[in-house]
Formats: structure tokens, C-alpha cells, sequence
């Protein structure tokens, strides 16, 4: 029997820094937009090689999606599971969501 092929760091990263966001988000009670025309996800990376490490969020109300980016080593440390690496980047996404006037005002 074949073992599924391990995903690359980049995908858990992607994965697990989409997780955090969403999670960082319901627990400020931001609400996200529900499936847009097409079946639109709330939140998505760019499909493009050039947007491919900004994770876009599309807020309730909010006819425009906010743009999260991120480095690609930042998404490869996460992936590989690099407990600094993760908790830099939790700090990152909260001050980069207060910047734009969503989330939690203060770091918990």
C-alpha cells in the first residue's frame, strides 16, 4: 500500500498560517464575508505567482479583501513547524491586522 506523498512546508505553511488568521479573527469576533460570485472564499492566497504568499481576507460589509502578506521563508519555517518561526508570525498577523482596523487591539 502506497503512503500518501508528505505535503511541501510551503502548503502546511499556507495551511497553517490561513488557520491562524481565521482563528485570530473569530476570536475578535470579526465576521468574513460569506462564498462570493463563483463560490469566492472568504479567505484565499493569490493565484498568481507574484500574489502567491498574500493571503487575501474578505471581511462582512467590506466590498474590497485585505491583503496579508507574507515572506516565503516565513511560510516554509511554519510548514516545517519551527515553533519561533510560528510565533513570530502570530505577532506579525496581529499587528498587521491592527494596521489595517481589524482584530484585537491589544496582543494577547
Amino acid at each position: 500500500m502506497l503512503t500518501p506523498a508528505r505535503k511541501h512546508p510551503d502548503e502546511r505553511g499556507q495551511r497553517w498560517l490561513q488557520a491562524q488568521v481565521q482563528q485570530i479573527l473569530a476570536a475578535s469576533a470579526v465576521v468574513l464575508a460569506p462564498p462570493g460570485p463563483a463560490d469566492t472564499p472568504a479567505c484565499s492566497w493569490g493565484p498568481e505567482p507574484e500574489t502567491s504568499t498574500t493571503l487575501y481576507v474578505r471581511l462582512a460589509g467590506d466590498p474590497e479583501p485585505k491583503a496579508l502578506p507574507f515572506s516565503l521563508t516565513m511560510i516554509a519555517q511554519c510548514g516545517s513547524g519551527l515553533y519561533a518561526a510560528q510565533h513570530n508570525a502570530i505577532m506579525s498577523i496581529r499587528r498587521t491586522l491592527r494596521k489595517l482596523g481589524i482584530g484585537p487591539a491589544t496582543p494577547s
